[in-house]
């Protein structure tokens, strides 16, 4: 941890031209370094979704876990001041071969996952150990944890999609996230809103069977979804579709997150072919967006909208439409989108 700490502080954190604001963000696909985040932040973006894989803090079932990975990231995310936004999303192979079947089997299963969401809150939450062990870093508590990635796609939850067995994990992961920080707010994780590929419910249908489980409302705090859509207008009326339901079910005072929305400029595979777009439209698109949802952000009651993704990736495989999201390209030169997104942020690019 002393080692780590002397990273930290040696390691800049970028120059920042504009306050970060946390309505504003982006979806990460790798863990970040301090120079994209002071990047983001000079931008005006504050917030940054991030996926913790459980595999690199517990190798083994019962050996000591391994904070240093999470400790560097939010230690850097604190010195830029942008608020991660952690996704919980995929089991070690230890508990399972299918990384993406909930963690809900078995006692000892559900135990685990529970003391692992206890532990991240009591570390990195309101009064985390973290920050009162490292005082040389600003406190930016993590507070909002969002729990799987679109659970109403089979692709994500390892098999068919089941709202009864989401609302359980969900329970279980309050439970376990307010043992360690009674503050900590859940976050489900986004819903996708069609039914494109086998084992999928489409997400207005999902929602509706979710609320229909006892204890759904009580699960969570904050609902998250990702209105990927042809046109900007097809983005707010997910959003809006989401509202509805949520106004319907006693859930009007709740917040949303828009954790992915975006349109692709490459990539094989790609379903809705007019997903797929010219770096220029994927910047007016994003502009457009982004005005629509922060307009709409008070009587919506939308809390944050994070772009997907702020880099191009390079996965192993076939060219994906899904690592071709970016506001930077492959060779990190910065698409027209990002030039877009800092001045809908307030910042500079």
């Amino acid at each position: 941890m002393c080692a780590a700490a002397v990273i930290f502080v040696a390691a800049p954190a970028g120059s920042q031209a504009a306050t970060p604001n946390p309505f504003y963000g982006a979806v990460a696909t790798y863990i970040p370094g301090p120079t994209e985040l002071g990047r983001l932040a000079a931008a005006g973006g504050g917030t940054l979704r991030v996926q913790l894989d459980w595999k690199f803090i517990e190798r083994r079932r019962g050996a000591p876990r391994n904070f240093y990975p999470t400790d560097v990231l939010f230690a850097f995310a604190a010195k830029a001041n942008v608020t991660i936004l952690p996704d919980l999303f995929l089991v070690p192979r230890w508990m399972s071969r299918n990384r993406n079947k909930l963690p809900l089997r078995g006692a000892a299963n559900r135990e685990e996952w529970r003391s692992l969401l206890t532990d991240y809150a009591r570390r990195y939450g309101s009064n985390g150990t973290f920050w009162t062990e490292h005082p040389e870093f600003p406190k930016h508590p993590i507070t909002t944890w969002e729990i799987w990635n679109e659970p109403n796609l089979g692709t994500s939850v390892g098999g068919k999609p089941s709202p009864r067995n989401y609302v359980r994990l969900l329970q279980l992961s309050s439970e376990g996230l307010k043992a360690g920080d009674p503050q900590a707010k859940v976050l489900t994780g986004g819903f996708f809103p069609y039914k494109t590929l086998r084992n999928t419910v489409k997400f207005t249908k999902y929602l509706k069977a979710m609320y229909r489980v006892p204890g759904a409302s009580a699960s969570f705090d904050v609902l998250g979804i990702h209105p990927f859509a042809v046109k900007p207008s097809g983005a707010l009326h997910w959003v809006r579709t989401a509202r509805h339901i949520m106004d319907r079910n006693g859930d009007g005072a709740k917040p949303i997150v828009v954790s992915a929305f975006g349109w692709f400029t490459g990539g094989q595979g790609i379903r809705f072919t007019r997903l797929r777009t010219n770096p220029r439209q994927q910047a007016a698109k994003l502009t457009k967006t982004f005005q629509l949802l922060s307009q709409n952000a008070g009587s919506l009651g939308i809390q944050s909208a994070l772009w997907f993704t702020y880099y191009d990736n390079a996965r192993r495989g076939p060219d994906s439409f899904l690592d071709r999201g970016g506001l930077f390209t492959l060779r990190g030169r910065p698409k027209p989108a990002w030039r877009a997104f800092a001045a809908v942020a307030g910042g500079a690019p």
